[in-house]
């Protein structure tokens, strides 16, 4: 009873009972499954590079006897032919061009040098080689079992292991097909050097203690290199190879073996991979885990250590700065003495604070901001210079007897300045905006009339919704003063509006005025983005400020995009949300 309530009285004890249960245990079976994962993929990786090795070794083999077979294109040739279906004639032009065919394909064949002769022979017994020249041999073809065999298998290849007087060589044998009758009138032999083969096997990478052996079809043994004595040089059965190609030598240990044949020499390459071997950076890998999860051990309870020691003070620190934000000092602050995880929790609580701050000086700065906007659009409306221009139109007309113009003009006027005003509203409906535009207009184009046509289209459905006052004259001035009073000729500005398939509504402002280059329109896109007013705006209130004060009112993702071409036109497109 004692020592329970020893080990359970206090905190920092269950701690490190619990922690010790919760990484120890963990960290021992984590091992576990390393190690055997590791086997497994060591062994795998292993298996797979001793098969890639075997057969980029036959792939080698392959090359080298491609380039040997490359000398029966000369049994193609006009002369070949001629000199194996004229054999009791004269041949000496035949058997010249012959010998001087091999010469070039010498020239021309990469690895020639390990091809020792090449001889074509006819049926007969008549031959001709590299070395020899003409000549006859002793034995007639057809009496020879090596050229029965040929002719057994016309359209196959004979590769076999021989010797050339006291020199081991490879012997390629292959009938020639004459291609009018598709009879067989000769036979072409290739001696290539053995050593070549011997030479790659010698160069292979299949391991320290690994074995490779080369037989024929026949299961003749070739060629082999052997590293490891327990591996015999007879045929082993079949029988005792696994399903994981696993083999059990005469000493009990298995061996992973790797069988490949050859495409061009029908060849079997046999290779043998202890798996002592194999297994070798495994055992260096559960040494290294055996390591690693004591060390973590140590490691982790010792942190225990640390932590607890030091994870008392901060937490009644942090607690004390949280309940002064509470009361309403936002000037609280933690002290961060530590980089660990309750450091970062005084960090996330200074970032909430400094953030609540940030908030609400940002709701205060915004409606200065916003109560700002708005008087810099009713200051932009009445602009002395629009009302000077308007008034110096409504003289000129009136000194010119255009009474009606008179009146239109100054009703335009009037209702202009009326909707600009709004009884102090902020909010008027979108049929509202549009007829404070065509007033604008009927002014404009009274000024304008020859280079200016205007095209309303707003669907009738939109009418009754809501917008920000002054939002879309802004935009349609700086279409007729950055625009199309800087081209030449007939200035088109088109305005037209309506529901989009989100629900949200639209408006969009086109003229074909003299456009902006990628540059300007660049610059422009910035400064919509980032909400910064121009100094130097000359178009009236300007789009910024629009853009400024539909993203105070609606928020994002709504406010003005633009698009233009330089000498084509600009289009202003404006996105609110449907609220009646």
């Amino acid at each position: 009873m004692e020592v329970k309530k020893l080990l359970f009285s206090s905190l920092r004890t269950k701690l490190l009972i619990m922690f010790i249960l919760l990484t120890v245990i963990p960290l021992i079976f984590v091992g576990m499954i390393s190690y055997v994962k590791s086997v497994e993929i060591v062994s795998e990786n292993a298996k797979a590079t001793a098969e890639i090795e075997v057969a980029q070794l036959s792939q080698e083999l392959d090359v080298k006897f491609q380039d040997a077979i490359r000398f029966t294109e000369i049994t193609k040739q006009e002369s070949t032919i001629s000199f194996l279906n004229n054999i009791n004639e004269d041949t000496y032009e035949e058997a010249k061009s012959i010998l001087n065919m091999f010469t070039f394909y010498r020239e021309i064949i990469p690895s020639s040098e390990n091809i020792l002769d090449v001889t074509i022979i006819s049926p007969t017994g008549q031959a001709i080689s590299e070395s020899r020249g003409v000549y006859e041999l002793e034995i007639v073809p057809l009496h020879d079992p090596q050229y029965n065999e040929v002719l057994k298998h016309p359209s196959s290849t004979i590769v076999t292991n021989t010797m050339a007087g006291e020199k081991n060589v490879i012997s390629i044998t292959r009938p020639i097909i004459w291609d009018i009758t598709y009879e067989v009138i000769g036979f072409i032999n290739i001696l290539l050097d053995a050593s070549v083969v011997e030479d790659i096997i010698e160069d292979s990478m299949i391991g320290a203690t690994g074995s490779l052996f080369i037989t024929s079809e026949q299961e003749e043994l070739l060629f082999y290199l052997k590293k490891d004595e327990s591996i015999p040089l007879s045929d082993f059965n079949d029988s005792q190879i696994n399903e994981f190609n696993m083999w059990e030598n005469a000493l009990d240990d298995s061996v992973f073996v790797i069988n490949h044949t050859s495409d061009m020499t029908g060849w079997n390459l046999i290779s043998y991979l202890p798996e002592r071997e194999i297994m070798n950076d495994a055992n260096e890998i559960r040494s290294l885990i055996f390591v690693s999860v004591v060390s973590s051990i140590f490691f982790t309870i010792t942190l225990y250590y640390f932590i607890s020691s030091k994870l008392i003070r901060p937490v009644r620190d942090l607690k004390e700065k949280m309940k002064l934000a509470s009361s309403g000092n936002l000037d609280a602050k933690v002290v961060n003495k530590s980089s660990d995880e309750i450091a970062d929790l005084g960090l996330s609580f200074n970032t909430m604070i400094l953030k609540i701050k940030m908030l609400l000086q940002k709701s205060v700065e915004e409606e200065k901001q916003l109560k700002r906007a708005e008087l810099r659009a009713l200051q932009a409306q009445i602009n002395p210079h629009f009302l000077y221009n308007t008034l110096d139109t409504i003289i000129w007309m009136a000194e010119d007897k255009k009474s009606k113009d008179v009146i239109s003009v100054t009703k335009a006027l009037s209702q202009f300045f009326r909707i600009s005003l709004s009884k102090g509203k902020d909010l008027i409906t979108i049929a509202e905006e549009i007829e404070h535009v065509e007033n604008y207009l009927i002014i404009q184009k009274s000024r304008y009339r020859d280079i200016l046509d205007v095209t309303i289209n707003i669907n009738e459905e939109i009418h009754p919704f809501i917008i920000l006052k002054l939002t879309l004259q802004p935009i349609v001035e700086n279409a007729i003063y950055h625009g199309i009073k800087n081209k030449r000729g007939k200035g088109l500005l088109s305005i037209e509006g309506g529901m989009n398939s989100q629900g949200n509504i639209y408006i969009n402002v086109v003229d074909n005025g003299i456009g902006m280059n990628d540059e300007r329109l660049n610059e422009i896109r910035k400064q919509l983005t980032l909400e910064i007013p121009l100094s130097n705006n000359k178009g009236g209130f300007g789009m910024i400020n629009v853009q400024q004060r539909i993203r105070l009112f609606y928020g994002e993702p709504f406010g003005i995009n633009i698009e233009s071409n330089h000498g084509i036109g600009t289009k202003v497109s404006l996105i609110i949300p449907a609220e009646r």
